[in-house]
């Protein structure tokens, strides 16, 4: 059999077979997002574009652009810079390993669960305005208001994926030399100077790849989001991702909702493809 002329072929089938379990129920929603096509009106029919047409310059479009972006740079900023400050207070002295097993338990949650919990604390008789209630701070529905259901899922975000970050950062810490930090603060440069001068420089490529696995989840970011505000209240946290759910599952509009899934498909290859040039300069440097 290894002499056969056809070994090749058998030992690509499987990846083949892969790709094109891959590659056609993609190309499927990228011709419906090309079609007016509801599932209880028929056969699709072809539009030339008008549901990206209808993206662009509606409401719902824009505003899903926005409720994306800014979901995506709060998670991944904040996540960021507090996973970067954890991991290095857990880096100094011997209480770092007994933390490091206690931070990681929201990882071990599934999202949705965490998000149930989450709910369940954030209500008007919940934990957290028990807490803030109780120290004389002012409580807040905090999924029934515009101004903090957004912030609210964002914080369910930060509770669960911090985490992740902060082991990827400790990671990092790890391989920076001590001897260069030492000698810096042997010149006389305190730790602030330090951070930025020494330790920061090289950590920058694992903030590229914190950077890149956040931000590409938090770009198509559903569970946690549908779970705690199903998008609303109005349409305060609807990103595009529960914007096509709502168009496909619910009102069975699938051109529209395949329309919705391309665009935030574009947006997450874009930006993944640019961190990851980032990531390549960094490693040829």
């Amino acid at each position: 059999m290894k002499h056969s002329k056809y070994l090749p072929y058998l030992l690509s089938a499987p990846g083949l077979v892969l790709l094109l379990a891959i590659l056609y129920p993609f190309l499927t929603g990228a011709w419906w997002s090309f079609n007016s096509y509801r599932l209880n009106r028929g056969e699709a029919k072809f539009n030339w574009g008008e549901n990206y047409l209808t993206l662009v310059t509606s409401g719902e479009g824009i505003h899903a652009l926005f409720i994306t972006l800014v979901y995506t740079i709060s998670t991944v900023g904040i996540e960021t810079l507090l996973g970067i400050a954890i991991a290095m207070l857990l880096n100094r002295g011997s209480y770092g390993a007994f933390f490091r097993l206690l931070i990681v338990l929201p990882l071990l949650l599934p999202p949705v669960v965490a998000t149930l919990m989450w709910k369940v604390m954030l209500t008007q008789n919940g934990l957290v305005n028990f807490l803030l209630e109780s120290v004389g701070l002012p409580t807040s529905l905090w999924f029934n208001g515009p101004d903090t259901a957004l912030a609210s899922v964002i914080l369910i975000d930060v509770w669960i994926f911090t985490p992740f970050v902060i082991l990827l950062a400790q990671a990092g810490l790890r391989s920076v030399p001590t001897e260069l930090r030492d000698a810096s603060a042997m010149d006389g440069a305190g730790p602030i100077i330090n951070f930025f001068s020494v330790t920061l420089p090289l950590l920058r490529p694992v903030l590229v790849v914190i950077i890149i696995f956040r931000g590409i989840d938090s770009l198509k970011m559903f569970d946690i989001i549908y779970t705690s505000t199903k998008g609303g209240p109005v349409d305060a946290t609807t990103n595009f991702h529960v914007l096509a759910y709502l168009d496909g599952i619910r009102s069975l509009n699938f051109g529209m909702a395949m329309a919705s899934l391309m665009v935030l498909w574009a947006l997450t290859n874009f930006v993944s493809s640019r961190l990851l040039k980032i990531r390549r300069s960094e490693a040829l440097n």
